[in-house]
């Protein structure tokens, strides 16, 4: 996973996870598999709880719900 480049570049705050597999790949994945490899990843490089947290939730909490009323 590319995870270590994106953490670097962008910090986790900044980051958003996504599940679906790329249109060009025919393998069959499950999005809980790659949820815990993320996690697991995640976990392996250092970032804390509240990081990991964020990535998975409260980013995409943040960007999507910014200007709505």
């Amino acid at each position: 996973m590319y995870i270590g480049p994106a953490l670097e570049a962008f910090g986790f705050q900044r980051i958003i996870y996504g599940s679906s597999p790329s249109p060009l790949s025919h393998a069959s994945s499950n999005a809980g598999d790659w949820y815990e490899l993320a996690r697991e990843s995640f976990a392996e490089l250092g970032v804390e709880q509240e990081g990991i947290d964020a990535v998975f939730f409260a980013n995409a909490q943040r960007a999507f719900s910014s200007g709505s009323s």
